[in-house]
């Protein structure tokens, strides 16, 4: 199985890198401090990417950065908890997974990857209605229709 605070302890850099890169030392300064200070800045970056011209690499990249983003805003907004899920179907053998309690008091097990793949495919969708469907699982309501 795999070492889930090795993998994890990425997550956050590359969230804050890629911020810093896209709108400079400021706008990471504040991801320090609130994670959700970056949805302007990578709805802005979604919004311009030439999607049309993508490759599968282009794609992959654009899950994991999102993926990454969602983790992150799970882990700090919500105060969840990472772990790997064995999933036999997957070619790692397993999905990370976010575990979170809901305002209800339920604990909710929530998979960034596919949920920023529900909002990935065909077109991305805003960043804040992908952080509207996180609210959504967190707080165990039903999926949005995209």
């Amino acid at each position: 199985m795999v070492d889930i605070n090795e993998f994890m302890s990425g997550c956050w850099p590359a969230v804050r890198d890629l911020v810093e890169h896209l709108a400079g030392e400021q706008a990471a300064a504040a991801f320090d401090v609130d994670p959700l200070s970056a949805v302007e800045v990578l709805d802005d970056y979604v919004q311009r990417l030439p999607l049309d011209a993508f490759e599968a690499e282009d794609w992959i990249t654009l899950h994991a950065d999102l993926t990454a983003f969602v983790t992150v805003v799970l882990m700090e907004a919500y105060g969840g908890t990472c772990r790997a899920r064995s999933d036999e179907a997957l070619p790692t053998g397993w999905e990370l997974v976010v575990d979170v309690v809901s305002p209800d008091g339920e604990h909710r097990t929530i998979a960034p990857m596919g949920l920023v793949y529900d909002h990935l495919v065909p077109v991305p969708q805003r960043i804040p209605r992908l952080l509207e469907a996180v609210a959504h699982r967190a707080a165990g309501q039903p999926r949005l229709v995209s």
